[in-house]
């Protein structure tokens, strides 16, 4: 129990407003592998994100009711455990902590703020509370060995590269699931189908890519279709992503506008026979072999990175 207003101990760990607040970190003093904040503490102000961080256990009071973001940054983190009471998980976390491997949330948890766990590239088990109503953009971005994980029911948004570049094979998209957001499951190489319910009502673009063993979108949403491996938004005649593994690929003629065609390994050409217009600045970007694109209708939109990592265009 910390009785003085302001209080440093041994680590330079700096505690406030009579232990109820660890304010800072001092990163020259502070060489722990494991630390334990203690009871009482009410709010985390302070981060131990720093330069050759050695932090790999930290054990957390069950007094601890708010955290700021950057907690964990970069830190050798192998497993984190939140206590209950706790209401929402921070901005950047555990941003980068490519030790860590197990996250257990409390069932209070209501909200997971921006790329709480982005980069967590061996994170393999995370829990999602029922009572979670909010998880942000980019949450699970690059975790490449989290296979699968259940939506809670009331949640209501997929958001915008919630799961690009994860390791996710499967996930139930429940009928909650109002929106998905833009690049959402993009270059999700272990992902075998994706299925759309009905209550889908918005879409982003690129939400899924091409890659192999991914059989497409079975898309059940009121004003989309499917067409030649291709989601097309019907009200704006949009392609909004596709997944196609050929080699010479035609664009469906309802199609005016095309956000992306990106990240595509297999197609060689690309031929669009009506006239259209980009509407994403990296409408093509890595397709690694893609040597020509024919607009035979003529095309606007093109940026200086329309074709970016396009090795073989001609």
């Amino acid at each position: 129990m910390i009785y003085e207003e302001l209080y440093t101990d041994e680590w330079g760990v700096t505690y406030s407003n009579y232990g109820r607040v660890l304010m800072e970190v001092n990163p020259q003093l502070f060489t722990c592998e494991e630390y334990s904040i203690p009871e009482g503490v009410e709010v985390l102000e302070g981060d131990f994100f720093f330069k050759n961080a050695k932090l790999r256990k930290i054990t957390l009071p069950g007094t601890l009711r708010k955290m700021d973001a950057n907690a964990f940054i970069h830190c050798p983190l192998e497993n984190l455990e939140l206590p209950e009471g706790l209401t929402e998980v921070p901005e950047f976390m555990c941003e980068c902590c490519r030790t860590l491997k197990k996250v257990v949330l409390p069932s209070t948890i209501k909200k997971i703020l921006t790329g709480a766990f982005n980069g967590c590239r061996s994170l393999e088990e995370v829990n999602l509370p029922e009572g979670i109503e909010f998880i942000d953009e980019s949450t699970f971005r690059l975790c490449e060995s989290l296979k699968q994980v259940n939506l809670p029911s009331k949640l209501e948004i997929i958001r915008a590269e919630l799961f690009y570049g994860s390791g996710i094979e499967s996930i139930e998209i429940h009928h909650n699931i109002k929106e998905i957001g833009y690049w959402a499951f993009w270059g999700c190489k272990q992902l075998k189908c994706l299925a759309i319910p009905e209550s889908v009502k918005r879409i982003g673009y690129g939400i899924t890519s091409a890659h192999e063993g991914f059989e497409g979108i079975d898309c059940h949403a009121k004003g989309f279709h499917v067409e030649n491996e291709a989601l097309i938004d019907d009200e704006n005649l949009e392609l909004l992503c596709c997944w196609t593994q050929q080699k010479h690929y035609v664009v469906p003629e309802c199609v005016r506008r095309i956000a992306d065609i990106s990240g595509n390994e297999f197609v060689k050409t690309i031929t669009v026979k009506q006239p259209v217009e980009l509407t994403t600045y990296e409408s093509f970007a890595s397709d690694i072999n893609l040597m020509r694109v024919d607009f035979q209708g003529g095309v606007t939109g093109i940026t200086e990175h329309t074709f970016w990592n396009c090795r073989k265009i001609k």
